[in-house]
């Protein structure tokens, strides 16, 4: 109640967007969280997230079964751009998340 007028109207945005992501399925609630957890995370030197902290931020989502298809489908739409390992001792996998588009 006692919170500025641009707070009460972000919360507000926030609520609604939670509720349409939630009734278009939940391939769109996972990429909605995703999404907005990197929105609110804090940036390497270099403007990155790395996944292993993303991973921290959303541990309900397992890795491989929801975290990592909703990067791949964010990735494709063009709201984040994943660097991949370059470590020849394993296949290449999502390290950092660059956001281009923040919620």
């Amino acid at each position: 109640m006692r919170a500025d007028a641009a707070y009460q109207e972000a919360a507000i945005y926030v609520a609604h967007y939670a509720a349409e992501l939630r009734r278009l399925g939940e391939d769109a609630r996972v990429e909605g969280l995703v999404h907005f957890a990197l929105s609110r995370m804090r940036v390497d030197a270099d403007g990155f997230v790395s996944v292993a902290r993303l991973r921290d931020r959303l541990p309900e989502l397992s890795y491989s079964g929801a975290l990592l298809p909703a990067l791949l489908r964010l990735q494709r739409s063009g709201i984040i751009i994943l660097l991949l390992s370059t470590s020849l001792e394993v296949a290449p996998r999502p390290e950092r998340v660059l956001l281009r588009i923040s919620l």
